[in-house]
């Protein structure tokens, strides 16, 4: 099967489990051939089912007669499982945004994966995405130990144990569940945490544990200390600027009670604390709510039991070479994986191509300049610094006609694992695909599948931001404008409303990047290393890019700067409002930019 007979098939059916997905989530402003792939329209129609409606014969003598029903057909075979690339699947952004929960449903109504769920600690499911195919993971321990929980001082360790996994493959044209995979997480072995709180600012947390609503919460809990610090997370506003309040966060076994975690955010100079979330249970979609959905629904048919593989290479070596590209990655530490690239033997992209802001934000939004609130109202921000999440870089894909290198980030994940079993606060987690094609094409997605399943005090607007560097020592940039492409002379910013397309020429050659779907809003800069290159390391992260709030908008760096015959930068970004209210992100969705390296 191939791609574009997938998209063909796909876009037919319109849809159809869009009713099962529990919302009818859009793109706006996404094309059919955007990387992100939305579509126009979501018909709200009842799946179709394997068996065919018995049918009757009227007669004025006698009485209706049935026709005998046909036997289901037999389960197709799982076949050869190989990634479907979002240049070859119009509705790829659709895929994301429901296929999930679709998938989650088929596999959650087999009484045997509802148990492995239902009688866990946590749980949380993955999403892969095959031609044809949908494929779920569900990894859930089941037993979990805490020794040393509830010390602020103490060295805490956490232990799981029998962390089943539960894989899944649905035909995505049927919706049916055509193979299960029951087994253990890495052979049965045990996973452990240990946690010191030595050098731990254990200020907040002291704070929090005398508020009657944390004492309230932790009773009888066998609850450990997440983390405690004055740090970036909790906010920033003229009265409270970025490190001037601290927050703390406490985590325990999932199944003790309605209350998943708990965090605070606290003013230690006043010694007040000044707000307890304690997200719950009724998240829009947890495993739970999927399961009490399907109780009872399970496959009037045989599933066949194998074991599943996941195709790709893991833990790639940091140079990649194929389809005349040669593609090197690098970890970052706070800009998720960076990249350089030469196609057929010529530069593409220089070093300082990576993704130096991921901006999540609590209402109220709008902030009127980089740290300026819109009001007095306490604005809650979030940066997600991909390097420090991790794991970063971990698998290369084979696409046709291409590859792809994915890096899956989760925050906190760098050393804290169970954050992969679901035991989280926030639904930061990301992945992120650079993807590359024989004709020279590259298409970036950053899928945000979230973790979400603990958390009902969410973020209701992400910012994706990408950083290109063009690797000519001297360019200059056209946009495309009422049909036409004219040259731009000095540093300005472009809405792809108004210019869809953006090139960047190089002055030494033919050889040119066309920019065929950048992001809402495309900075062409003169490369300043000063704005573009920060130091790796702890201290370059908070006094080069948290104290100088310059960094947190693009439109700063423009100085009237030429860019005719210069080395340039372009910095791309795009937005997503996921609703009103503090509410859990659950809902996967996308952000896509496709370039192309022509005249090579």
């Amino acid at each position: 099967m191939t791609g574009s007979s997938d998209r063909r098939r796909y876009d037919r059916r319109d849809f159809l489990r869009a009713a099962l997905a529990g919302a009818t989530l859009s793109l706006a402003g996404c094309s059919q051939d955007s990387p992100e792939g939305g579509s126009a329209t979501s018909a709200e129609t009842q799946t179709a089912t394997a068996t065919p409606t018995p049918t009757t014969t009227e007669s004025t003598t006698e009485e209706p007669t049935e026709e005998p029903t046909e036997e289901p057909e037999g389960l197709p075979p799982v076949g050869e499982l190989r990634y479907v690339s979002p240049r070859d699947l119009g509705a790829y952004g659709d895929l994301v945004e429901k296929r999930k929960l679709v998938a989650l449903r088929q596999i959650l109504s087999v009484p045997e994966a509802a148990s492995t769920v239902r009688k866990a600690v946590s749980s949380s499911a993955y999403h892969r995405i095959f031609e044809g195919r949908d494929f779920v993971e569900i990894l859930a321990p089941h037993e979990m130990t805490v020794e040393n929980g509830g010390s602020l001082e103490e060295r805490y360790t956490i232990t799981y144990d029998d962390i089943r996994r539960v894989r899944g493959v649905i035909d995505r044209e049927s919706d049916r569940l055509l193979q299960l995979d029951f087994g253990q997480w890495r052979e049965g072995e045990s996973h452990t945490i240990e946690e010191e709180h030595d050098t731990t600012d254990v200020e907040a947390a002291k704070l929090s544990l005398e508020h009657p609503r944390v004492q309230e919460v932790l009773a009888k809990k066998d609850w450990y200390l997440d983390f405690s610090a004055r740090d970036l997370v909790s906010a920033f506003s003229e009265e409270y600027p970025l490190y001037s309040l601290s927050s703390a966060g406490f985590n325990w076994n999932d199944r003790e009670g309605e209350i998943v975690s708990l965090v605070t955010i606290v003013d230690t100079d006043e010694e007040e604390v000044m707000e307890v979330f304690t997200p719950t249970r009724n998240s829009p979609d947890p495993l739970t709510e999927v399961l009490g959905s399907v109780e009872g629904q399970a496959p009037d048919y045989e599933v066949p039991r194998e074991s599943i593989s996941i195709p790709g290479s893991f833990d790639p070596p940091e140079t990649v070479s194929r389809n005349d590209w040669e593609v090197r990655w690098e970890d970052t530490l706070h800009d998720g994986y960076r990249i350089e690239a030469s196609y057929k033997g010529k530069p593409v992209f220089g070093q300082a191509t990576k993704i130096p802001w991921m901006l999540s934000d609590y209402e109220p939004f709008g902030m009127e300049a980089p740290g300026v609130p819109a009001s007095e109202v306490l604005n809650f921000h979030f940066w997600d610094p991909l390097g420090v999440t991790g794991p970063g870089v971990l698998e290369a894909h084979d696409l046709e006609n291409g590859f792809r290198i994915r890096g899956t980030f989760h925050t906190g994940s760098e050393d804290r694992w169970e954050w992969r079993f679901g035991q989280n606060y926030g639904p930061y987690r990301y992945i992120v695909d650079w993807s590359f094609f024989a004709d020279g094409t590259c298409v970036l997605t950053s899928r945000h599948p979230t973790t979400g399943y603990r958390v009902t005090n969410g973020y209701p607007r992400y910012t994706f931001h990408v950083g290109i560097e063009p690797g000519f020592d001297r360019a200059g940039v056209s946009a495309y404008r009422n049909g036409s492409w004219r040259a731009v002379s000095e540093e300005a910013g472009f809405d792809r409303s108004k210019v869809p397309k953006l090139r960047v020429e190089n002055a030494d050659g033919p050889e040119r990047i066309v920019f065929e779907y950048p992001g809402e809003r495309t900075y062409a800069l003169a490369y300043n290393e000063e704005l573009i290159e920060y130091d790796q390391s702890a201290a370059g992260l908070e006094e080069e890019m948290i104290e100088d709030q310059r960094y947190l908008d693009p439109e700063n760096y423009l100085q009237e700067a030429s860019i005719e015959n210069e080395k340039l930068y372009l910095r791309t970004l795009s937005s997503r409002d996921t609703g009103e209210g503090l509410h859990a992100t659950t809902e996967p969705f996308i952000f896509g930019f496709k370039l192309r390296a022509e005249n090579y």
